[in-house]
């Protein structure tokens, strides 16, 4: 499999891989989150009887995951495996866990999910405007990025134009690199514009 590979497929990837339709979605979210942090988990947990000597590690593990049997953790582990989010590596001579390819989309997904652009005490008087011509062949990266625009509350000026008042390079930077379309994206600084009082009053600036 290629590192990289189409990353925004709209609603296709969003069903793929989201995990809320799984009655174990969060305790799922959270072991992809601690495998991506580094925490060591070995493939021995993947069976259906853990090892005695692992146990004590596998209850530490549960702990983390707030569940207060090992079971409901071993069961998730399975299905990520047989999603194949996660895979088997061997690190020093032991056989560990480690996140797919697409174990790690997940995983920017779920910081895709946190992005929010912060409200500063007072306007800077800039305007941040996002330009984009993404190919058709890129489509779908495309509606996900106007989508997700809207979603942070930028205006739509025209259909591949939006506007916001407030500091958002380096999230913007993020978006249209996970959606593979940032060749196609410009971001655009600018201190004045034509037409601003319906924007101020939008972003309720006064």
């Amino acid at each position: 499999m290629k590192t990289k590979q189409k990353i925004a497929k709209g609603n296709q990837l969003t069903r793929g891989l989201d995990f809320r339709s799984h009655p174990r979605g969060e305790l799922a979210k959270e072991v992809l989150s601690m495998i991506a942090e580094g925490v060591i988990i070995p493939a021995a947990f993947l069976m259906p009887v853990i090892p005695k000597a692992f146990r004590p590690l596998l209850n530490l593990v549960s702990k983390r995951c707030r569940v207060k049997r090992s079971e409901p953790l071993t069961k998730s582990l399975s299905y990520l495996y047989r999603k194949r989010f996660i895979s088997i590596a061997e690190k020093e001579g032991q056989q560990i866990l480690t996140l797919s390819e697409d174990g790690k989309k997940r995983i920017l997904h779920f910081n895709l999910d946190k992005i929010v652009i912060k409200r500063p005490m007072k306007w800077d008087g800039y305007w941040r405007i996002v330009i984009f011509d993404i190919p058709e062949r890129k489509k779908q990266g495309r509606e996900a990025l106007r989508s997700k625009l809207k979603q942070l509350g930028f205006h739509q000026l025209q259909k591949s134009c939006f506007i916001h008042p407030f500091d958002c390079k380096s999230e913007i930077d993020f978006i249209s690199e996970l959606f593979e379309v940032s060749p196609y994206v410009n971001f655009i600084v600018a201190k004045e514009i034509e037409g601003t009082a319906p924007l101020q009053k939008f972003f309720r600036l006064y």
